[in-house]
């Protein structure tokens, strides 16, 4: 269940993508601490991060998108030119193939050392890791249909894949 519903959740990240243009995914409005390009490379960083680190794997990133895309960074520290939309499409779709592949048949596994939310909730499975993922992938898609809604967008999502 927890694969279909990343990959439900990840079509819809795509479609969101399919529908903003370059200059929209650059605009970052008063009171917004970023834009929809940084929300788009953070869903894909952070999962990678979640989910690979957790048990101790090494993250399939490029180089540059810890900087730019990690929690607390923001599009104003970025010195790299940013991936344009297409190529964040490209790794977003890949993605979720790729942890299907990956960790099929492991949800039961436990990270090297249990991941901490807030101090309350202790997360010690793979299973768990991957629900949170696809919570905050959830959360990122709200901030971007935000971003979207200010900007006067109502093509919130594309009707069909590229």
């Amino acid at each position: 269940m927890l694969f279909q519903q990343l990959s439900f959740v990840r079509m819809r990240t795509l479609a969101a993508i399919d529908a903003t243009s370059e200059e929209m995914a650059d605009v970052q409005p008063e009171g917004f601490p970023n834009t929809i390009r940084w929300n788009l490379g953070h869903i894909y960083t952070a999962q990678e991060n979640l989910l690979h680190r957790f048990i101790g794997e090494a993250p399939s990133l490029p180089a540059h998108y810890l900087e730019m895309f990690n929690a607390n960074t923001n599009p104003n520290m970025w010195e790299a030119t940013p991936p344009s939309l297409q190529e964040l499409r490209e790794h977003l779709a890949e993605q979720t193939e790729r942890i299907n592949q990956t960790f099929q048949g492991r949800l039961h596994e436990k990270g090297e050392k249990p991941f901490q939310l807030g101090g309350d909730i202790t997360f010690t499975t793979l299973a768990e890791i991957m629900n949170f993922s696809i919570w905050h992938e959830g959360l990122h898609q709200g901030a971007i249909t935000s971003l979207k809604r200010v900007q006067g967008q109502e093509q919130l999502f594309a009707t069909t894949n590229k």
